[in-house]
This record gives C-alpha cells, sequence and structure tokens, in this order.
C-alpha cells in the first residue's frame, strides 16, 4: 500500500449464492454492516475523481448486487479498468454480454477437477455449470481468468484444472492458496508449506506443457520456488493497492479484519491518506524480519512473504510466511485475531 491511490480490491458484498468450505468472507456474514446502494454508487464516484486506475469488484457473488451494473458502468464509463471475481453461476448470455460493456475481465472460480470444484463448493452440477459459463463469456468477448482455490483436498488436482483452461481455449491461468480465515478455519482445508508448493511446481510444469501463462496469487516467497518464465507472481507490500470492504473499511488486506480507516465515512482521498500513514502500513512496506527471513538471499523481494498469513498462524506480522519452504515446516492452527486501527 502507497499514498498514491492506483488501485483497489473492492469487496463490494458479503452475500453469496453459494456456501463453499473455504470462503474467507463468510466471516462477515451477518456481522458486518454493508453499505447500501447510495453509499457504494458515491465511493465509485470518489474513486473517479481521485483519479483510480483499476477496481477489482469480489465479493461474495457481486453479481448478486443490483447495483453492480451501475457501478461497474459508472467506473468504466469514467475510464477505470474494471475487472469482476465471481463463481459465474449468476452468467448467463444477457449477462455475459452486459459484463463485456462494463469490465476488461473476469476471475472465474474453478477449483481442480469436477468432483474437487463440486466438493469444495457444497454443489452438484456446478462444475458443468461454470464451465458453460466461461464459453459466454468468452463468445461475447470478455476476457476470462480461471483461479484455483488450492487446498489440503484439491491441489493433486492441478494438471486437470490446467488441462479444462488449455481445452476452454484461455492463455492465463491463475493459482491461489485456501487461508486460514472464514470457513476454512472451520473446515480446516487451507494447505501447507508442503502441499501447496506441490501444486504450484506441478502447475509450473504442465502451464508450460500445455502453453499456458501461470499467476500465483498471494505467493510472494515464489523466488524460492525457481519457477520457469511461463510463470508470474508479485508482492502486495509493494502494491500501490488499497482493500475496502463491503462496510467501507480500508484494510491491510482483505483476509484479516486489520481496519486502517473508513472510506464512506472519512472520503475515500483523507481515509487512503490516513491507511497509508498507519504504522501496521508502514510495519508491512518496511518489515523488521528476523530469523531465516532475515538472512533469505530472496528478503528483498520477497520482504518476509504473506503478511496476512503470518498474522493468522503466527500471531505477528512479519514473522515469516508460513508457506514458504525455506522455513521448513512450522504448520500451526489459525490464531483467533480482530486488529482494530
Amino acid at each position: 500500500m502507497q499514498a498514491e491511490l492506483r488501485n483497489v480490491i473492492w469487496l463490494v458484498t458479503a452475500a453469496c449464492n453459494m456456501r463453499c468450505m473455504h470462503c474467507y468472507v463468510a466471516r462477515w456474514r451477518g456481522r458486518l454492516a454493508e453499505l447500501g446502494p447510495a453509499a457504494r454508487l458515491r465511493l465509485a464516484s470518489e474513486m473517479v475523481e481521485a483519479g483510480v486506475e483499476w477496481v477489482g469488484i469480489t465479493g461474495g457473488e457481486p453479481l448478486l448486487l443490483p447495483d453492480f451494473w451501475r457501478i461497474a458502468g459508472l467506473l468504466s464509463g469514467a475510464g477505470v479498468e474494471v475487472t469482476v471475481n465471481t463463481n459465474a453461476l449468476l452468467v448467463d448470455e444477457g449477462v455475459a454480454e452486459k459484463l463485456s460493456r462494463v469490465v476488461s475481465r473476469v476471475y472465474v472460480s474453478i477449483d481442480g477437477s469436477r468432483e474437487t470444484h463440486e466438493a469444495m463448493r457444497r454443489c452438484r452440477g456446478c462444475h458443468r455449470r461454470v464451465l458453460e459459463a466461461v464459453r459466454l463469456l468468452t463468445r461475447a468477448g470478455v476476457d476470462v481468468v480461471p483461479v484455483m482455490a488450492v487446498s489440503r483436498i484439491n491441489y493433486r488436482a492441478v494438471d486437470e484444472y490446467l488441462e479444462t483452461v488449455a481445452e476452454l481455449g484461455l492463455e492465463t491461468a491463475a493459482l491461489i492458496p485456501v487461508m486460514p480465515q472464514g470457513e476454512a478455519r472451520l473446515t480446516g482445508i487451507w494447505p501447507d508449506a508442503e502441499t501447496y508448493n506441490t501444486a504450484v511446481l506441478r502447475a509450473a510444469v504442465r502451464a508450460k506443457d500445455l502453453g499456458l501463462r501461470l499467476h500465483l496469487w498471494c505467493t510472494p516467497y515464489a523466488h524460492a520456488l525457481r519457477l520457469p518464465g511461463n510463470v508470474f507472481y508479485g508482492n502486495c507490500r509493494l502494491s500501490p493497492t488499497i482493500d475496502i470492504d463491503p462496510a467501507g473499511n480500508i484494510l491491510l488486506c482483505d483476509v484479516i479484519d486489520v481496519v486502517l480507516s473508513n472510506a464512506a465515512e472519512k472520503g475515500l482521498v483523507k481515509a487512503a491518506e490516513e491507511a497509508a500513514a498507519h504504522p501496521l502500513t508502514r510495519a508491512i512496506e518496511n518489515p523488521e524480519l528476523s530469523g531465516a527471513c532475515r538472512e533469505c538471499p530472496y528478503r528483498g523481494r520477497c520482504m518476509g512473504g504473506c503478511y496476512a498469513r503470518s498474522l493468522l498462524v503466527y500471531g505477528a506480522l512479519n514473522a515469516g510466511d508460513p508457506l514458504c519452504p525455506l522455513l521448513g515446516s512450522k504448520d500451526k492452527a489459525p490464531r483467533d485475531i480482530d486488529y482494530h486501527g
């Protein structure tokens, strides 16, 4: 997170038409007072006025909101790049056509094989429906990137996932590790280091064989895996991005309830300035690393890895990434932590 306000990840609602085993947003349902349509539209207008370049709309399931189309249309009409994350169950031919007019990309959840996808998402027949939705979106000219949430129960299905992506005629696939938060805290399906990194290494090889680009989300230590050139990853500690929850809170990360300010109450620009100046923001941008992280040759790029995972598992932001293969196995149960700035 940096003072320059360029990118926004906006979780517009926690509402969803699914009850997935790994949903980190489930922790908000029934607990968080979400903004109403007028407040959401006002916040979108402030994003335009502030010169925001990209807004990633996610949830929950954002397509459930009747005002999604007005928000996305306002942003894209002003030249803001808009993407949306969806489970795709609401996508029909008409929705696909409408999406082609207001978003530049749709991220669609495909969690491995048919069996693992439907097990994690607690649904029957939804895998077929998602694949049909992807076909409708691509037919409408929408850029689609599938995303697989890697867990203990589907990590062996990365090959089948990537083969499905290739069969759909897509060029890019993404992986993200299930985080030990929300519903995943109850089901216990978040991966340990060996499980996730096994999936990543297998996926890197298979994606290269299939001619696919592979994007790794929330994997800032990936330098240590020495992956081929078709694999791409970043580090959110260095990104000019803010995360906004359904109540308008700016969070240190949308996976942890560390509130830095509130954009709905204080206005987006002022809230973003407060968030950028917050001591916890400084702590992740200029981390005081210890132990193996301090001596690591990748520390300048990794910077201690995922601070959200570190907080959830070890109870501190900069205690090292639980998924990093260089730290050894320190698999623990997640902590009960609820910080408020």
